[in-house]
Order: structure tokens, then C-alpha cells, then sequence
């Protein structure tokens, strides 16, 4: 069965924290942790996994939907409106499970994309199938 993992990472958060404060930094993780809810199943579980990290653990979701949601959330992050802070980008990378590999592999891998992204400019997805 598919299980598919997307893990984002909010572009330049501590310039947002360090310009406008941790309150407004606060509202944009809430702002944000909302309008990827919106776009998700009753399946899906989405964590908060460090300071301006997340992760969507997408059940029953073959690789190319994980891309298909991944790229959704890009779009949606992008034109989101937020007051007097301007644009939100974030990095993200989608890997499926592959059967037999250690947890802890499978989440190396997909962090490994993230920070691919954030190398090559942010603001974009890597992936990496079966």
C-alpha cells in the first residue's frame, strides 16, 4: 500500500521572526498550518516537526499524488496574502516509502531533499520515488 512523506520547510522564517517580531512570525506558522489543513484528507496527518518545519504523512498516497499535493501547497503558500509581511515560499521534498526501508532512512531522504531545495534557491520541490 502507498505511504507517501512531504516535508516543507518555511523559506527565510527567522528573517520574518527577526524583522517583525515572533507574534507575527506566530501567525504565519497558524496562517499557514491552516491553509495546508484545507487542502488535506482526514487521512493525512500534518505535524509540525521543527521551529518553521512540517510534515504531511500522506496515507494510502502514491508518489505522484504526493508530488501532485506538494506542488498544490507550493502554489497555495505563494499566493497567499500575508499582511505586512509579503510573500511565504517554502521548500519541500516528497519521497514514497520504499518497502523495507528503516524510518529513519526514509525521513534522511526527504530532509535531504528539503535541503536540496534550499541549496538550489528555495521555492521549489525535490523528490525522489520508489
Amino acid at each position: 500500500r502507498p505511504l507517501s512523506l512531504i516535508i516543507f520547510d518555511i523559506d527565510h522564517f527567522k528573517r520574518i521572526n527577526d524583522t517583525f517580531g515572533y507574534e507575527p512570525g506566530d501567525t504565519v506558522l497558524k496562517c499557514i498550518t491552516a491553509l495546508v489543513r484545507q487542502r488535506l484528507r482526514q487521512t493525512d496527518i500534518l505535524v509540525r516537526w521543527g521551529g518553521e518545519e512540517f510534515m504531511i504523512l500522506a496515507v494510502e498516497t502514491p508518489f505522484s499524488q504526493a508530488i501532485a499535493l506538494a506542488e498544490t501547497l507550493l502554489t497555495v503558500l505563494r499566493e497567499a496574502p500575508f499582511a505586512n509581511i509579503g510573500p511565504v515560499t517554502a521548500s519541500f521534498g516528497v519521497a514514497e516509502y520504499r518497502p523495507g526501508e528503516a524510518l529513519d532512512q526514509w525521513l534522511k531522504r526527504v530532509d535531504d531533499l528539503v535541503y536540496q531545495v534550499k541549496r538550489e534557491g528555495r521555492n521549489d520541490i525535490r523528490h525522489s520515488g520508489v
